[in-house]
């Protein structure tokens, strides 16, 4: 009887044991920090880019028959706008000159349909515009019909300022021709050649005129 007690009591014993062993594993398991994950959000995540420096852009130099061609048009031009007896304007400085970007052949002449024009090259316009820049504020146009307005019947050229249409540089070696057509108004314009030289150590320089001269 005894032995059957004691026998009985083990076995609650160990029972005990078995569910307070239970208990334990499940509780640390219970009380283990549960893992924590960031909400998830509708924006996409920040790149970061490096910051490229470009270096200044340059222009290139105007070298060959451009530097040549911008270099003849500088002294036509200066030469044209600073003598009256030429643009017809005695006593009158243009200070503002718009350009044809394209040259004629027959600029020089008054009854000229200027049909097929020559474009002038970006570059040289850049270089006739800063080389007269302490003379004039040239600009290089498109067209006659963007500065031009009419006023009393007769065309004009808007701001005062005057049209100029050059012709291409003609010639060979160290002589040159460049037909050129100054414009104001219907009763203000000259149609002229000039003639050029360069010059040792001097460069180009205008000479004087050659042919008929126009004025209107």
């Amino acid at each position: 009887m005894q032995r059957a007690l004691a026998l009985t009591a083990a076995a609650i014993a160990l029972t005990a044991l078995a569910l307070s062993t239970a208990g334990c594993g499940n509780s640390a398991t219970t009380g283990a920090a549960p893992t924590v994950h960031a909400p998830a959000s509708g924006r996409p995540a920040a790149v970061t880019q490096a910051r490229v420096t470009q270096a200044p852009v340059t222009q290139a130099p105007v070298t060959g028959a451009a530097a040549t061609e911008a270099e003849v048009y500088v002294q036509v031009l200066r030469r044209y706008l600073s003598t009256p007896g030429e643009n017809s304007f005695p006593g009158r400085a243009f200070t503002t000159v718009y350009v044809l970007g394209q040259s004629y052949q027959d600029a020089a002449d008054p009854n000229g349909t200027h049909r097929r024009g020559v474009p002038i090259a970006p570059q040289v316009q850049r270089e006739v515009t800063a080389a007269l820049a302490g003379m004039a504020h040239v600009t290089f146009v498109a067209g006659r019909g963007s500065v031009l307005e009419s006023a009393n019947g007769c065309e004009q050229v808007r701001n005062g300022a005057i049209l100029i249409t050059l012709g291409p540089p003609i010639g060979r070696g160290s002589g040159m021709r460049v037909g050129i057509n100054g414009f104001v108004a219907c009763l203000g314009a000259t149609w002229l050649t000039y003639v050029l030289q360069d010059r040792p150590a001097a460069g180009w320089r205008v000479t004087g005129t050659t042919g008929s001269m126009a004025i209107s």
